[in-house]
Parts: structure tokens; sequence; C-alpha cells
């Protein structure tokens, strides 16, 4: 016998978005700008490359105060951990120059992608990252 179990619509699952990303519901404003102030700034390093400490930094201050922003934080930390491990080791193979700069674009689209999460309240995890910080 088939019976047609009711199907949950994406916005009807309790802490998640129409993305299906797990979302915090009850965050602040300032978390959420916070977060998103930490993926926009990791775009300011390609032009000015101290600014790559900015995300570093403001992940440490408030990583305290907010699981939300400390998880963004960790986040963004494995994306340079990854990049200071896998750029390197890719430019000493002819194959390996292309695919580092495959993932370089992915991250850049991933810093974007990070930046609307976390201003919707929404984790998120970048694309073919080592998790050093968990």
């Amino acid at each position: 016998m088939n019976v047609a179990m009711p199907v949950a619509q994406p916005n009807q699952v309790h802490g998640q978005s129409s993305t299906q990303r797990l979302r915090d519901e009850g965050l602040s404003d300032s978390d959420r700008k916070y977060a998103l102030a930490i993926h926009l700034t990791a775009l300011l390093g390609v032009v000015i490359h101290v600014a790559l400490l900015v995300p570093l930094v403001l992940w440490l201050v408030r990583k305290q105060e907010s699981t939300f922003i400390d998880d963004h934080g960790r986040e963004m930390m494995n994306v340079y951990l990854t990049c200071l491990v896998l750029v390197p080791v890719c430019m000493i193979t002819v194959i390996g120059i292309p695919l580092a700069i495959a993932w370089v674009v992915a991250t850049f689209i991933g810093f974007i992608r990070g930046a609307m999460a976390a201003n919707r309240g929404e984790y998120f995890r970048y694309p073919m990252t080592i998790r050093f910080l968990k």
C-alpha cells in the first residue's frame, strides 16, 4: 500500500530558511552586521593586504559574546589557513596552478555568499575548505 507522506516546504521548517541553511532566529541586528563585516573585510584584503588581519581581529574581539560571530569567524580563519596551505602547494605543480586559481575564484564568490548568509542570520560553510578550527 502506497501512502503519500506530506513533505515539509522549506519555509515551514523551524530554524531554517528557504535555502535550507541553519538560521538563528533570535539573532540581534548588530551580530548579523558584525558577521557580515567579517566576510566583507576579507574582500578588502585583496586590495590592501594588511586588511587580511581585520577579519581575525573582528573575530577575536567578539567571539566570546556570540556563537554566531564565533562560527562565522572560525569559518573565515579556516579559509585563510586553507589558503596558506593549498596555494603554495598547488603552485609548485603544473596541474596545481589551475586548481589554485579555481579555488581562489570559488573563495571570492564564497566571501559574497557568506556575507549574504550572515546578513540573513544564517550559518555558512565555504566550499573546498579544510576545517582546521572546529
